[in-house]
């Protein structure tokens, strides 16, 4: 099956909304066994009646959100019954139920609700428990259309509670068995992961490899038919990547780390300079990590390092705040503070001013101590605008403590 989707909206192609539909569509479509073959963001308007006549003319099966609002830019079921040549019929049960939503909010409804309760003819209705647009279901020959409420809100609980168990039910017969394996890396690159497992895995079988790079880490993606080719393709790649697989399918770095350690019934700490507490921030981000977290640090300033984490002013004045000493002082420091396990530390320049020949923008030392008497230092030069910079510094100081977790 061919499968498109036309995210409307005229505030998508502006920037003022970030467009979070497709990712969250293909990946659920996915689990279906069908990929979406093509996207297209156009604005309220003509153009949706235009991208929905050009998608006719390929997919089986499209689609839509956004638009089934009750206001003039919402057009998309007009647009949608316009392409299909299907009348729009009145359902005033659809009504009776968005005046029933208005009363019970003590909300005044006015006329314009009526176009909400306007359905192409023949179509499904999806009800919507998180507003007050019914989503549709629509067909016209071996094509359907789905069309989806624009806010997330709305979308996802209509998708998954009346889209999907449709789509299930209509397309049972239709449905290719499908099956995924993702490894997610880091500290290789995309080209050095194609030279270290792709002429292996392609002597396996019909198993499609796919690389979705980002700053500093890699996804290495495993999809076929046949789920034991897949998985032998899988622990092909496990062996010859081994530690550089910090997670599998979609879970990430702090996921590992928080899990690992509660595992194995360890506490962390931190101790941040330049990533300004985001490695706190991403390990509190997952639930459950009240179990393993004890304490945080953020010593942006000399002052804070001597203070905090007992960083000796000697060897700030020797060395700067930029230096594997100092990050081995603070990480010592946290240890000993919080009574934890493990901790890590980081100092660098973000850049982008501060930095100097001897020390240049994206320069960065990690740190880790623990109780078992584990002591590592590691530098690391990450040319990168500032954001970036703190990101993958963050994912560094998060992988020493995986990997001593491990």
């Amino acid at each position: 099956m061919r499968v498109e989707v036309i995210n409307t909206g005229t505030e998508l192609l502006l920037g003022n909304v970030t467009n979070t539909h497709l990712g969250y569509l293909a990946q659920s479509l996915f689990g279906l066994g069908l990929r979406v073959q093509r996207q297209v963001t156009v604005p309220d308007g003509t153009a949706i009646t235009e991208a929905f006549k050009e998608a006719m003319t390929r997919a089986d099966l499209i689609i839509v959100t956004g638009g089934l609002g009750p206001t003039s830019d919402d057009i998309t079921r007009d647009a949608i019954a316009e392409a299909f040549g299907l009348k729009l019929i009145f359902h005033p049960e659809i009504l009776d139920g968005i005046a029933a939503k208005f009363a019970e909010r003590k909300f005044i409804m006015n006329d314009l609700q009526k176009a909400q309760a306007m359905v192409p003819e023949g179509g499904v209705v999806l009800d919507n428990k998180s507003g007050t647009a019914p989503g549709l279901i629509v067909r016209k020959g071996k094509t359907f259309a789905v069309l989806l409420p624009g806010p997330p809100r709305e979308l996802k609980p209509m998708w998954e509670n009346e889209a999907l168990p449709w789509l299930r039910r209509e397309f049972a017969d239709r449905l290719p068995p499908i099956h995924e394996i993702t490894l997610r890396l880091l500290g290789l690159g995309e080209t050095r992961v194609q030279i270290l497992i792709e002429n292996e895995i392609k002597a396996v079988g019909p198993v499609e490899i796919g690389y979705c790079a980002r700053p500093g880490e890699v996804d290495l993606r495993l999809i076929g038919p046949d789920k034991s080719l897949v998985e032998k393709a899988a622990e092909i790649a496990r062996t010859k990547l081994a530690d550089e697989i910090y997670a599998e399918g979609n879970a990430t770095m702090e996921e590992t780390v928080v899990q690992l350690a509660r595992a194995a019934g360890k506490t962390v700490a931190t101790a941040e300079s330049c990533t300004g507490g985001l490695i706190a921030h991403r390990i509190t981000n997952v639930s459950h990590s009240s179990e393993m977290f004890r304490y945080g640090w953020v010593t942006y300033a000399n002052e804070a390092k001597i203070i905090e984490l007992g960083v000796p002013p000697e060897l700030l004045e020797r060395h700067g705040a930029v230096h594997g000493a100092v990050a081995q002082a603070m990480a010592e420091g946290a240890l000993r503070h919080s009574g934890a396990n493990l901790a890590v530390a980081v100092t660098g320049i973000a850049g982008p001013t501060g930095g100097t020949p001897a020390k240049p923008v994206g320069l960065v030392y990690f740190a880790l101590a623990g109780t078992d008497g584990r002591r590592q230092v590691v530098k690391k030069n990450l040319s990168s605008e500032r954001l970036t910079f703190k990101y993958m510094a963050s994912q560094i100081a998060l992988d020493l403590l995986r990997r001593a977790l491990v």
